[in-house]
Order: structure tokens, then sequence, then C-alpha cells
């Protein structure tokens, strides 16, 4: 469960970071983006190898490469439906990421939290499409 709190500190780090840089143009989201991704290049997170957010198909995508030395990607998997509900409640929800979620919303896009095992290649997502923002 240590991992699952670490991976949601993650999320709600990063969405923080996203306000502070949100308009409601794609050009905005993209710069937004890119100076997520310059914040995090020398950050490291316990459990966590990688992580970076990209703006793929129609999905916000937080980028999670899990080190399974540290977690076990197959158990992480089985409580999706959980981990879901606690960003739902701590993120999407949360009063300081309203702006963020306004810019998402504008832009049409939804969001994805994909996690990926740095060994096996086994992974998951956890999806919010536009209309649950």
């Amino acid at each position: 469960m240590k991992i699952i709190r670490y991976v949601s500190y993650v999320a709600i780090a990063l969405m923080m970071a996203m306000t502070t840089a949100c308009g409601s143009t794609d050009k905005a989201l993209d710069k937004a983006l890119e100076e997520i991704n310059k914040e995090l290049e020398g950050q490291k997170m316990p459990g966590i190898e990688k992580m970076d957010i990209t703006d793929v198909d129609g999905y916000i995508v937080y980028n999670y490469v899990v080190d399974e030395d540290q977690a076990d990607i197959n158990a992480m998997k089985e409580s999706a439906a959980e981990q879901k509900e606690m960003v739902k409640n701590q993120v999407v929800k949360a009063p300081a990421q309203q702006a963020f979620m306004k810019l998402v919303k504008l832009t049409d896009r939804g969001l994805k939290f994909s996690y990926k095992g740095n060994k096996s290649g086994e992974g998951y997502e956890i999806v919010f499409e536009n209309d649950e923002l």
C-alpha cells in the first residue's frame, strides 16, 4: 500500500504544479506539460523509477515506470479500482486542482494514470474520461 500512497502523492504534486501554468488553450496545456516534465527530470520517488506527463490521443497521461524491486505491479493492478477512487477524491475533485481540471476539460481531454513495471513490462491504466472531470 505504500507504493499506492507514493503514486498518489506524485499525482497530487503534478496536479499542483500544473495549476500555476494553465490557461484555456492547447498551447497553454503544452507549455504546462513542458514545464512539469523539466521539473520531473531530476526527481526520484520511492517505488517509481521514472515519471513524466504526456498528451496522447485525447488524454493527459501521467506515465510511471514502477521499480519492481520495491513494488509488485500485479498487486497494484489488482487495486486499480480502489486507486481510481482515491485519485478522484484527492486529485480530480480537489479544490486546488480545479483550474487544471477546467483546462483539461476545455481542451476536450481526459486523464490517464499509466503504470508499467520496469522489469516485467506489465502495466495498467486508471482512466478518467472528460465528463468525469
